[in-house]
């Protein structure tokens, strides 16, 4: 399902403003939020956006996507991320998914991808996390309100 997630990612990765997706193709089906900065630093900029998928095995798909702008002078490679003192699933994305249309300057980082606790807890609190990778740490905050569509839908799904 991962690799679902790696195409739609492609899709959505570089979005103002949330929508709907389908793929006949594939047979994922999703939605993905807008885009917020996630981290701001002198050289780059990080934002993120939250992606919900289904695929053709019925099996939802998670995630917080994270892409990149900077300014030609720093590059960016991370390949972990932490939460509380505990690994997170990260999988790191080619930077040239990051981009689905001509005039977009964002690059690809790669994603987190949650589970039911997690969407509940960043829903309500906000999802801080530390990115690592060879050149340091860089600390992320997406805001509660990036999550509040994903937790509604997702305590619609779930039975009584």
């Amino acid at each position: 399902m991962y690799r679902y997630l790696v195409i739609c990612v492609g899709l959505a990765a570089c979005v103002t403003a949330g929508g709907e997706f389908a793929s006949p193709v594939t047979g994922i089906t999703g939605t993905y939020s807008r885009q917020v900065v996630i981290s701001d630093q002198p050289h780059y900029v990080l934002f993120g956006h939250v992606v919900s998928l289904m695929g053709a095995d019925g099996r939802p798909v998670w995630a917080l996507v994270i892409s990149f702008r900077h300014n030609q002078m720093s590059w960016i490679r991370v390949n972990q991320a932490w939460q509380d003192g505990r690994e997170m699933p990260f999988r790191r994305l080619d930077r040239r998914l990051g981009c689905t249309h001509g005039h977009c300057r964002n690059d690809a980082l790669g994603f987190i991808a949650l589970g039911p606790g997690m969407i509940e807890r960043a829903a309500r609190d906000g999802l801080d996390a530390h990115l690592l990778g060879p050149y340091g740490r860089i600390d992320i905050h997406a805001p509660a309100a990036l999550f509040n569509g994903m937790a509604a839908s997702l305590q619609q799904s779930q039975p009584p």
